[in-house]
């Protein structure tokens, strides 16, 4: 549960700020749920136990807190002398029973992990004494700050906090200042607010940067021996303009069977040696992280950005997959080898897109010999679509914010960037690849990292079902749910300005793609084997892969590794929760960017889309922000609304007029709060009158509703 939802659910739609960018709720404070785990547990004056569970905390400015635990929708309820000590983040071990009321309720056991070791806070005198309060009203933290901590900090300052004593029974907490911040450069601002709220490593260790820096500037020959030589093939890098750590280089040629196409991957697993500094503070990081401003990477600089980079005209240390493909774009054959390599190119996405597939004069002069060189790659990636499409796997047109930013940090504008086909040319060739790697393993009985996406669940395929019939969409879906059969739910909404909206609800309905030893295939890709192994620079499951392999095809490669099952194990569970720290930084920084854009436009109107439903009003995204605002009912004039039974609009019965998703509504924007990632809006517009009444869902379960549209494959 979100903090922002058990805020709203606890105010009963009493006026107050802000939405949560990008996150629904859970269930609400005492509503129940069924629980495999409460069923047949003791009863003890109602009460039953269920027994530990381990969740992560999250604290709630009134006192009481939550724990919400991996793979279970409902929450754990904290009441506030059990929160003594905790703040949001912190993972811990809670003893849980089922309360009268059917809320699950929680006794601390034990901490296991502290979640948050740094905040954005501002200085507070006291009297003589300064506290750090924290800004994130989900921390709560008033930390006491010694005189000799506060690196010049002064009342009323921003300042990034580092906790030395977390907070106990009868002790305050204390911290020390590390950063003072100038608030009105949000970028910066927002970039070290994300560091410190995931705990991000920024620094790395004496060891890994000593080892790198042993490595050198430039591969030693004698390291090439032993290796195929690849450097007179015209391999080529294309990246986004901004990129300095080239992981993957591309050649294909036409075949007798099709094509042959080599995939290039930069040999991390050469410099990090398993259990070395380096490989520590990769493992520590999981993947590297980007911001509009830096990047954290996973590796020291020397390596990331030079040694292990596949930069133009000098030799790198590469592995590769040798690839023979059907002009129907099936993966036939395929090897993997140790090599040495030179980029013939350095080439960016706009530059390959106007070259090869515009065909602009000037984009191919720059090109210069090299582009009779590249244009197989087109055919090839021409015959993947087509391939991928007779597979039935999902294709989403994602778009990423692009901020363009003053010199101070501020956002002056904000426009949306989408993919060409250089980008989606690269991504196929790397499906194939990473698909090529996932069999290697398979074939080879190798224990190895899987990057698997698994069937969405039955409830959430009724409940897609429920939100499209509200949007006047009937869709009818199999039993058993294929990739395919999702798919079209998109094509059907192709060439709509609701597309991405349509989009986001199929992504809602389906579960996250993790790390783990077991292949079970990839849902959205609708692919039966699929691994990790483009990206060793930036992630680590690619360097497990890597690993993996050399222990299968270079059976004495020092740097080849075979794993148990139960370190896979561990390693996938770790890997999966540092990428989600990762992902849920850089949308942290997009929604803080986002809300200071907006902060500077008060008062002013913006056309959006109702996207989600709830009890207290409706969410509402900005069209062309991709960001999600609050619009309150107890905003509104028309006090009248009642929820239809589908639980997707609000109906004013007086007025007759319908907020319901999907809908389009023009909104003022009333408050944003960058801090926290709320923004409050209220209608310019008056709702367009509908015709007749609230509409009525079936008499029969959500579930059961749902249900009739789907038919037996």
């Amino acid at each position: 549960m979100t903090q922002h939802h058990e805020d709203c659910q606890l105010k009963s739609r009493k006026s107050s700020r802000g939405s949560r960018h990008g996150q629904r709720g859970d269930a609400r404070p005492g509503e129940r749920r069924g629980s495999r785990a409460a069923h047949g547990a003791r009863s003890v004056h109602g009460r039953s136990s269920i027994g530990t569970l381990e969740g992560v905390v999250s604290a709630h400015r009134s006192g009481f807190g939550f724990v919400r635990v991996e793979g279970q929708e409902e929450s754990v309820f904290l009441p506030p002398p059990q929160m003594t000590g905790l703040t949001s983040g912190d993972r811990v071990r809670v003893r849980v029973e089922r309360a009268r009321d059917g809320r699950l309720s929680g006794e601390m056991e034990k901490i296991l992990s502290r979640g948050v070791t740094a905040f954005l806070g501002t200085v507070e005198a006291v009297g003589r004494t300064l506290f750090v309060h924290s800004v994130d009203r989900r921390l709560s933290l008033r930390c006491l700050v010694p005189p000799e901590k506060l690196a010049g900090a002064r009342a009323g300052d921003w300042v990034i906090a580092r906790i030395t004593r977390y907070p106990e029974a009868h002790r305050s907490a204390m911290a020390e200042v590390v950063r003072r911040l100038d608030p009105e450069r949000p970028l910066e601002m927002a970039t070290e607010t994300a560091i410190a709220r995931h705990s991000l490593p920024v620094e790395f260790r004496a060891a890994a940067l000593q080892e790198a820096e042993a490595y050198g500037e430039r591969i030693d020959p004698r390291e090439a021996k032993g290796r195929i030589d690849l450097r007179d093939m015209p391999l080529v890098t294309i990246d986004g303009e901004d990129a300095r750590d080239f992981d993957d280089a591309v050649y294909a040629e036409t075949h007798a069977k099709g094509f042959r196409l080599v995939v290039a991957i930069a040999d991390v697993s050469h410099y990090v040696r398993s259990g070395s500094g380096l490989d520590v503070d990769a493992l520590e990081r999981g993947t590297s992280v980007y911001f509009p401003n830096r990047v954290l990477p996973m590796l020291p600089t020397a390596l990331s950005n030079h040694l292990c980079s596949l930069e133009p005209e000098v030799d790198r240390l590469c592995f590769v997959a040798d690839m023979l493909v059907s002009r129907g774009g099936a993966l036939l054959e395929f090897r993997f080898y140790p090599a040495v390599m030179r980029s013939h190119m350095r080439l960016t996405y706009k530059l390959a897109f106007e070259a090869l597939f515009e065909g602009r004069p000037e984009a191919r002069h720059t090109v210069g010999a090299l582009l009779p060189k590249l244009s197989p790659l087109v055919d090839l990636y021409r015959s993947l679509l087509k391939a991928r499409h007779r597979r039935g796997a999902l294709d989403f047109e994602s778009t990423e914010p692009a901020f363009e930013f003053d010199t101070e940090g501020r956002v002056r504008s904000i426009g949306l960037y989408g993919r060409n086909d250089a980008h989606k040319l690269i991504e196929e060739c790397m499906i194939l690849a990473n698909v090529a790697a996932a069999r290697q393993l398979k074939a080879a009985k190798a224990g190895g990292l899987y990057r698997v996406h698994g069937t969405p669940e039955e409830k959430k395929i009724d409940q897609l079902l429920t939100q499209l019939a509200a949007l006047g969409i009937d869709v009818d879906l199999p039993e058993e749910i294929e990739p395919r059969d999702m798919r079209q739910i998109t094509e059907r909404a192709s060439g709509s300005a609701d597309l991405p909206f349509i989009e986001s609800l199929v992504v809602r309905s389906m579960p996250q793609a993790i790390y783990q030893p077991t292949n079970i295939g990839h849902f959205g890709l609708a692919l039966d084997e699929y691994a990790h192994f483009t990206s060793p620079i930036r992630r680590y499951p690619d360097l497990v892969v890597h690993r993996a392999l050399k222990a299968v095809v270079e059976a004495n490669d020092p740097t080849g590794r075979r794993y148990g099952a139960d370190e896979l194990g561990s390693l996938g569970q770790d890997l999966s929760r540092l990428e989600k720290r990762a992902d849920e930084s850089d949308r942290y920084v997009d929604t803080f960017l986002k809300c200071s854009y907006l902060r500077e436009r008060l008062g002013q109107t913006f056309d959006g889309l109702i996207t989600t439903v709830v009890e207290y009003g409706c969410f509402v995204q900005l069209r062309g922000l991709g960001i999600d605002g609050l619009l309150r009912l107890d905003s509104l004039d028309d006090n009248e609304y009642v929820m239809e039974s589908n639980g997707q609009a609000w109906f004013a019965k007086r007025r007759k007029q319908r907020l319901g998703i999907g809908a389009p509504v023009r909104v003022v924007v009333t408050n944003a709060n960058p801090v926290e990632g709320l923004i409050d809006l209220e209608l310019d517009d008056p709702v367009p009158v509908v015709e007749g009444k609230p509409r009525r869902a079936p008499h029969h379960s959500p579930r059961e509703g749902a249900r009739h549209r789907r038919r037996p494959r």
